[in-house]
């Protein structure tokens, strides 16, 4: 294939990517899952800081930076479970559970889980004025919970995806070749995923720049500076 061909095939799967989000059903879907990719991985940051603060208090992993270090592995670990354990082990099922004509609603499934986020986010910071001897514990229970949230609103997301992608024309492609709507949807959605990332660090700066001035005039948010960032991302 020559250079043309290439920057032609390159501008044609651009442009595919773009004629989705004219899709009003598919822009409302990509919409929902940037904003609930935000607030995903603004969750798993505030709950990296909250473990932290838990661990320190509780010394369950020791002193110093050895503490931490596993503190934050444990966080790491039990999102890694979650993402394996209903991102790979139970996708099949899940899936099966999830597609036309399943056992599982896959609206009222996404709002479900975004539900429970929300609960879960909200009490994530009290943990350590509840039970602050349990409080880690607690903690990396909300991280594998909300990690098989996120895992089962992307499988509903996956589910459901295909059935808003455009119909072909109805001269097919006798005109001109048909965009590939399946490879212009994956695109679409990993990009959005590297997106969240980085606009959830974002986010997490200024909710915390904005918890140390309420810190300032109210004492909980001193000792509770990533709550801010927690009550964020439920609302994303």
């Amino acid at each position: 294939m020559s250079p043309t061909s290439d920057t032609l095939a390159a501008d044609s799967r651009e442009r595919a990517v773009r004629a989705l989000l004219r899709v009003p059903p598919l822009k409302r879907l990509w919409s929902a899952q940037l904003v609930g990719g935000i607030g995903d991985a603004l969750a798993l940051l505030v709950l990296v800081l909250l473990s932290l603060q838990a661990a320190v208090l509780e010394g369950s992993f020791g002193a110093g930076y050895r503490g931490a270090a596993f503190a934050v592995a444990a966080v790491f670990g039990a999102r890694i479970l979650s993402t394996v354990l209903f991102g790979a082990v139970l996708l099949g099922p899940l899936t099966s559970l999830t597609a036309p004509g399943g056992k599982l609603d896959r609206r009222w499934l996404m709002i479900g889980t975004d539900g429970l986020r929300l609960a879960l986010l909200i009490i994530a910071p009290l943990w350590i004025d509840w039970v602050p001897d349990k409080a880690l514990m607690m903690i990396l229970i909300t991280v594998f919970v909300t990690g098989a949230g996120e895992r089962l609103w992307a499988v509903a997301k996956e589910s459901a995806a295909p059935a808003l992608l455009p119909a072909p024309p109805i001269e097919g492609a006798a005109v001109r070749p048909l965009p590939d709507h399946l490879d212009a949807l994956r695109r679409l959605s990993l990009r959005t995923n590297f997106l969240a990332v980085p606009a959830a660090a974002v986010v997490l700066l200024i909710a915390t720049l904005i918890g140390n001035l309420l810190g300032t005039g109210l004492e909980w948010f001193s000792f509770h500076q990533a709550a801010l960032g927690s009550y964020v991302a439920a609302g994303l």
